[in-house]
């Protein structure tokens, strides 16, 4: 629960009219903290206990009994463990878009995940209930902390710091490289997000971005939960025995969106007819259905 921990901590520190950047090793965006005040109200257990079930609510709420295959994954079920926000802003974002896209402000590294598809789907009345919220919340966060973008820059550890967590495709960038590694992580983001901007679906934006998410972590990959299947809940913990269980230093987890994408697109396509109707093939195949959430325009 570290990351909880500091998120409470956080917003503890804004009940008592304290800056949340004395919290030691706290350094999300001040709307991170602001998003946690109502959970500071209560005891840390129970605040967690009731985080906790706001994430399981989302999860069978957008993915019913095939959300279990994502609980039991390495990386949802380790970022509920420390207490991350990725599943709860990939689950609850697209629920209740346009009104909770200014969500994106606590995570930014997420946000370069999401925005892209979002940025070419919603129309005129989106932008304006986004924007409304959104300047909204930032007008809270500045009568709250007038001085919060430069105490939040100044806590910044560093891109070097990020990017040797990485657990996207700049994994397979040797750490003694760090300084290579840095610079494709910069051209290649920039390059995939705007290739994101194309995609049709949500779930081919995010996945595809998903491979190339800059400041990744051992659980970035749960913002495909509502994707995941037998399949990927296997190969993340692969990945994890593969590894040594080290959760410091990244992973190869960037196995989950290839997985989704080989399930979806290429495994239909090279599997006989004959054995799409067995058991562990359909099992294989199986996916969320489309929806208007995924492919449509969000208003």
């Amino acid at each position: 629960m570290y990351d909880f921990d500091l998120f409470w901590c956080a917003a503890q520190a804004i009940l008592h009219g304290v800056s949340p950047y004395t919290i030691w090793d706290f350094n999300g965006p001040f709307p991170l903290a602001l998003l946690f005040v109502p959970l500071g109200l209560f005891p840390m257990p129970v605040a967690y206990g009731i985080f906790i079930v706001i994430n399981l609510f989302l999860l069978w709420k957008v993915c019913h009994w095939k959300g279990l295959w994502a609980l039991f994954s390495f990386p949802v079920a380790f970022g509920l463990f420390t207490g991350q926000v990725d599943l709860f802003l990939a689950l609850l974002i697209p629920l209740g878009a346009p009104w909770t896209l200014p969500l994106v402000m606590v995570k930014p590294q997420l946000a370069w995940l999401v925005l892209p598809w979002f940025l070419t789907k919603l129309d005129r009345k989106g932008w304006i209930k986004a924007f409304g919220v959104g300047i909204a919340f930032l007008i809270l966060s500045f009568l709250v902390n007038p001085a919060w973008v430069s105490e939040w820059l100044a806590a910044q550890p560093g891109i070097t710091f990020y990017s040797r967590h990485a657990s996207s495709l700049y994994w397979l960038i040797p750490a003694s490289r760090m300084d290579i590694r840095v610079v494709i992580t910069i051209i290649f983001s920039i390059v995939a997000f705007i290739a994101g901007l194309f995609m049709k679906t949500r779930r081919g934006s995010w996945v595809f971005l998903q491979l190339f998410q800059p400041l990744s972590n051992i659980y970035s990959a749960s913002v495909l939960a509502e994707w995941i299947g037998p399949l990927e809940f296997l190969l993340s913990w692969l990945v994890v025995f593969a590894s040594g269980g080290d959760v410091h230093n990244g992973m190869p987890l960037f196995v989950i969106a290839l997985s989704i994408l080989f399930r979806i697109h290429i495994l239909p396509r090279i599997l006989p007819d004959r054995l799409r109707g067995k058991l562990l093939f359909s099992l294989l195949l199986e996916q969320t259905p489309p929806n208007k959430k995924q492919g449509s325009p969000v208003s």
